[in-house]
C-alpha cells in the first residue's frame, strides 16, 4: 500500500503493550499501492504529443509547447521540437511543474517577448513534493521566440521553467509513490509522498529515497544520506529492482545498513511490477543477515503499525461512555443503556474526550477547555493542576503519550504543546507532569487542534494568528528520547490543504492523510475534507455545520459531531445520522 493508503484502522485499537519503547508487532509483510480515495484515478499514459505545425504563429508555438508538456520520458523529445536547439538543452522539464486551472493567457510583449499568465492551485517541486497554492495563487512566465528556418521556434524560457500542466491532466502524467525514513525512538518507518512521471520509475525513487531528509522530518527521522547509486539506474528485470550502491558511500555499521535497507525494500515495492529488491554494493551482495529474497522492510526488523485490528470505540449518550462496535449506524439507544461503562460518568460539561490506545485510560476537558482530567478504568480520576488554557482536543500517540495544545499559563507562557506520560503512575507527579513540547515554526499563533500520525512520529497541527484571522494546517516531525518520550517537533513544518483558509478540527485517517473540518474561500459554512500530506485536498459529501470530526477506522469512516450536538458517520456518499449517540470517541485518535 502506499503510505496513503495505509489506513488508521488498523493503527487503531492496540495496545500501549511495552509502552514507550518500540513495540513489535505481526504484520504483514508487504507494502502496496491501495485504492484511491474515492475511486479509480486516471492511468498515467506514455503519450506522444503533436510537434509544431508549419507556419505556426508564435502565440500557437508557445501554446503547443505548453500542451505537449504533458507527458515524460521519450514523448519529451517532441516537447524539446518547439524550443531552439540550445533552449532546449538547457530545459529541465522535472525542475517545476506548475498545475493550473481555466485558459492561461498569453500576452504579446514586443519584440519576440511573449508572457503566460495563469491560475495556479498547485505547484510540483524537483523533490516531487506537491504543494497545493492558496487561493488566488498565480504565476507569470515570460518566454522569447525566434525564427529557425523560417519557423517560430521559443528560444528563451524563463529560468527555472518546467512544465504548466492542467490540473485535469496531473494524473495521467504524475502518481504519487511513498519515500520511507526509520523513526528516530520506534521500529518504525515514516512516509514521505512524492510525486513522480512514468518513466523510470526505479530510478527515480531511489534518487528521492537516498536524496536528503525533509525538513519537516529532521530530527524525527533517520537516513543514510552519503549512500550513493554505483550507476544512476536501477533496472527491474523479471520483477526484481537491483539498486547497486557505491561501496564506499554506504556506512559498515549493521544497524545503519538494515535501515538503508527496509528503506529501499518499502520504497521500491510500492511499484507495481516489483515483487523482490535485491541490493549490491559496487557489484558485491550486501550482507544484511537475511537469506530469504527482500520483500518487506519486517524482514530488517521493522514493524508495521497498520495492521488491521479491530478498534475499540466508546460512545457516548449524556453522562456515559460505553464500548461500541465500529459499525455505529447498528447501535441504538437500548444498547447504549444496556452496556456497562469502563469509566465513572463524566461529570457535567466535561467534552473534547480521548481514548488510549489499549482502552484504559480517557481524557477530557472540562467545559471551558482550561483543566484537563484523566479517567482511568480502575475508577480512578486525575484532574490536572491548570497550566494552559484554551487547549484543544487530547489525543494519545501509539506509546501511550498524551498529547494536547493551548496557551501556556505562568511560567509556560508562550508555550503551545504538551505531552503527558500517561504509561506511569499519575501519583508521581514529576513524571506525569505535562511537558512542553517546543515547536519553533509555530511561533505565537494559537492551536485550534493537534493530531499525532499513526506510527507516531509526525504531529499535525491546525492553528492561527488570531481567532478567525484564517487558519493554517502544518505537519511536523515529532523527535524522541530512546525511550520514545517526545522531546521537540522537527525545526521546520509541512504546509498542506493551503486552499482551506479555515479549519477547525482534524484526525489522522491514513499515513499520509487527514480528515479536516474546514472552508475554503468561497464557502460560508465549514464543511469535511481529506488533505494528503503531500498531495490535493478533496471534498467530501458536504455535511454543513460540523465543529469536530474523528473516525472508527480510515477516511470511510469519518464521524462528523456537529454544533448542534447531531452526529453523523460517513456512508459511502452519503452521512448517517447516528441520533442515539451524543459522540464518539476511538482509541489512539
Amino acid at each position: 500500500m502506499t503510505g496513503k493508503d495505509l489506513t488508521r484502522r488498523s493503527a487503531l485499537g492496540l495496545a500501549v503493550a511495552g509502552a514507550l519503547a518500540g513495540c513489535g508487532l505481526n504484520t504483514d509483510s508487504t507494502i502496496r499501492p491501495g485504492l484511491p480515495i474515492d475511486g479509480p484515478r486516471p492511468q498515467p499514459l506514455s503519450r506522444t504529443p503533436n510537434g509544431p505545425s508549419p507556419g505556426a504563429s508564435p502565440a500557437e508555438v508557445i501554446r503547443g509547447f505548453l500542451r505537449a508538456g504533458s507527458t515524460s520520458g521519450e514523448g519529451l523529445e517532441v516537447t524539446r521540437s518547439y524550443l531552439t536547439q540550445a533552449t532546449a538543452q538547457g530545459w529541465i522539464p522535472d525542475s517545476q511543474t506548475v498545475i493550473y486551472t481555466g485558459d492561461p493567457q498569453i500576452e504579446p510583449l514586443g519584440d519576440g517577448a511573449f508572457r503566460v499568465s495563469a491560475r495556479v492551485v498547485a505547484r510540483i517541486n524537483a523533490d516531487g513534493r506537491y504543494l497545493v497554492s492558496p487561493p488566488f495563487d498565480g504565476a507569470a512566465f515570460d518566454f522569447h521566440v525566434d525564427l529557425v528556418d523560417g519557423e517560430w521556434r521559443i528560444d528563451e524560457l524563463q529560468e527555472g521553467f518546467g512544465r504548466l500542466l492542467e490540473q485535469s491532466e496531473v494524473g495521467y502524467i504524475f502518481r504519487e509513490y511513498p519515500v520511507h525514513y526509520p523513526a528516530i525512538g520506534w521500529n518504525a518507518l515514516v512516509v514521505d509522498q512524492r510525486w513522480v512521471t512514468q518513466d523510470q520509475l526505479a530510478t527515480r525513487l531511489t534518487r528521492a529515497q537516498l536524496g536528503s531528509i525533509p525538513g519537516y522530518l529532521r530530527e524525527a527521522v533517520s537516513s543514510d544520506i552519503g549512500a550513493r547509486l554505483a550507476v544512476d539506474a536501477v533496472p527491474v528485470r523479471n520483477g526484481v529492482a537491483v539498486v547497486d550502491l557505491e561501496s564506499e558511500s554506504v556506512t559498515d555499521d549493521a544497524t545503519a545498513r538494515k535501515r538503508l535497507a527496509a528503506q529501499l525494500v518499502a520504497t521500491l515495492m510500492s511499484l507495481p511490477g516489483v515483487t523482490e529488491v535485491a541490493i549490491t554494493l559496487s557489484g558485491a551482495p550486501l550482507d544484511l543477515g537475511v537469506t530469504a529474497p527482500l520483500t518487506s522492510p519486517e524482514q530488517l526488523g521493522f514493524v508495521d503499525r497498520t495492521q488491521t485490528n479491530t478498534p475499540i470505540v466508546l460512545a457516548r449518550r449524556g453522562d456515559r461512555v460505553v464500548p461500541v462496535d465500529d459499525r455505529l449506524a447498528s447501535v441504538g439507544a437500548a444498547d447504549l443503556r444496556r452496556k456497562e461503562s469502563p469509566f465513572l460518568p463524566l461529570e457535567e460539561g466535561w467534552r473534547h474526550l480521548a481514548l488510549r490506545t489499549d482502552g484504559k485510560e480517557l481524557a477530557a476537558l472540562d467545559g471551558t477547555q482550561d483543566v484537563l482530567h484523566r479517567m482511568l478504568d480502575d475508577g480512578e480520576v486525575v484532574h490536572l493542576d491548570p497550566f494552559a488554557a484554551a487547549m484543544t482536543r487530547p489525543c494519545y500517540d501509539y506509546g501511550g503519550v498524551l498529547w494536547v495544545g493551548g496557551s501556556g499559563l505562568g511560567r509556560e507562557e508562550g508555550y503551545r504543546l504538551w505531552a503527558i506520560n500517561s504509561t506511569v503512575d499519575p501519583a508521581d507527579r514529576a513524571e506525569s507532569a505535562p511537558q512542553h513540547v517546543p515547536a519553533q515554526w509555530l511561533g505565537t499563533r494559537f492551536v485550534r487542534s493537534a493530531v499525532v500520525s499513526p506510527e507516531g512520529s509526525r504531529i499535525a497541527v491546525i492553528s492561527e494568528a488570531e481567532r478567525g484571522t484564517g487558519s493554517t494546517l502544518e505537519v511536523s516531525g515529532i523527535a524522541r528520547q530512546a525511550n520514545g518520550l517526545p522531546t521537540t517537533t522537527s525545526p521546520q513544518a509541512f504546509r498542506i490543504g493551503a486552499d482551506l483558509v479555515e479549519m477547525l478540527d482534524a484526525v489522522w485517517v491514513g499515513q499520509s492523510t487527514l480528515a479536516v473540518i474546514g472552508r475554503r474561500n468561497d464557502q460560508d459554512e465549514m464543511q469535511p475534507y481529506l488533505v494528503e500530506v503531500g498531495g490535493p485536498v478533496e471534498a467530501m459529501t458536504p455535511r454543513p455545520g460540523g465543529v469536530a470530526i474523528t473516525t472508527t477506522g480510515d477516511d470511510q469512516d469519518v464521524v462528523v459531531r456537529t454544533g448542534k450536538g447531531r452526529v453523523f458517520q460517513r456512508a459511502g456518499g452519503r452521512w448517517q445520522e447516528l441520533k442515539p449517540i451524543d459522540g464518539v470517541v476511538t482509541a489512539g485518535v
